[in-house]
């Protein structure tokens, strides 16, 4: 059977869970389990401020191809939001309660294994895989436990432990895949990822493994994206315009990257 074959295999299905909020949102989602018998490793996606596209789905294909569940959400139709810079929520950290509500939701399902969780994310959703990879904001919803891998993509790497509300540290213990796009106007800096994780602790950044992918800008994985836009957090917190270009070698190589990865790690 061949990837494909495989990942037309895996059943698809819309569904609704309720976030870790005081008062709960219903974030609706895409799951998908690969068919076959015995519980499944799954990656939560986490969408980009833009909100749900195709880039999600590419990575889902892959990893379903190799026996890994998934599940898209759309956190912005719970909040009434339409996206880009001035349709997101204000902080990223107010979206962490349905990123453990997701994980919740999948750990009670009976072709899900609870101790085989992953959390993958892009820019906005990059940004929260990071603050879930530290103690001081996973062990307000999961004291006990954590993600057993984390994947951030081009999350904003030059923002942490300079700006409010990205302090990152004190890691829980779980191996973190950070890729970076090396033109990517964020950052402004093609080594602000292998940067931050010099100036860490030595035993989180052993944790942490560093991708910086050539040629490549920021939404560097979302089919047929070419556009400008403007942002105050980009160029290191100066704002203005960031492009937005998608670079299909570089995307092929971040999807193997997710499923060696999530394969080798959960």
């Amino acid at each position: 059977m061949t990837s494909s074959d495989m990942a037309m295999a895996a059943s698809l299905s819309y569904v609704t869970f309720k976030s870790l909020h005081e008062t709960p949102l219903m974030i609706a989602a895409r799951l998908s389990v690969p068919s076959g018998e015995g519980k499944k490793p799954t990656v939560i996606l986490l969408h980009g401020s833009a909100g749900p596209s195709a880039r999600e789905t590419g990575y889902a294909d892959k990893l379903n191809a190799v026996g890994i569940a998934t599940i898209e959400l759309d956190q912005w139709a719970a909040r009434g939001l339409g996206g880009g810079a001035a349709g997101r929520p204000k902080t990223i950290v107010e979206t962490l309660p349905d990123v453990y509500g997701a994980r919740a939701y999948l750990a009670q399902r009976p072709d899900i294994d609870a101790a085989r969780i992953g959390v993958m994310g892009f820019s906005f959703g990059g940004i929260a895989c990071m603050l879930a990879a530290t103690h001081a904001q996973n062990d307000k919803f999961l004291p006990d436990g954590h993600f057993k891998a984390i994947m951030p993509v081009y999350p904003i790497a030059y923002a942490y432990n300079k700006a409010p509300g990205f302090e990152f540290g004190n890691l829980v213990d779980a191996p973190v895949m950070l890729v970076t796009g090396a033109l990517d106007q964020y950052d402004d800096d093609e080594e602000a990822a292998p940067k931050l994780v010099a100036s860490l602790d030595k035993k989180d950044a052993a944790k942490i493994t560093v991708q910086v992918m050539k040629s490549a800008h920021h939404c560097f994985d979302m089919p047929g994206v070419e556009v400008i836009v403007t942002d105050p957090a980009s160029h290191q917190g100066a704002g203005g315009e960031v492009i937005m270009r998608f670079n299909e070698k570089a995307m092929l190589a971040a999807h193997q990257i997710a499923v060696n990865f999530f394969s080798e790690n959960l």
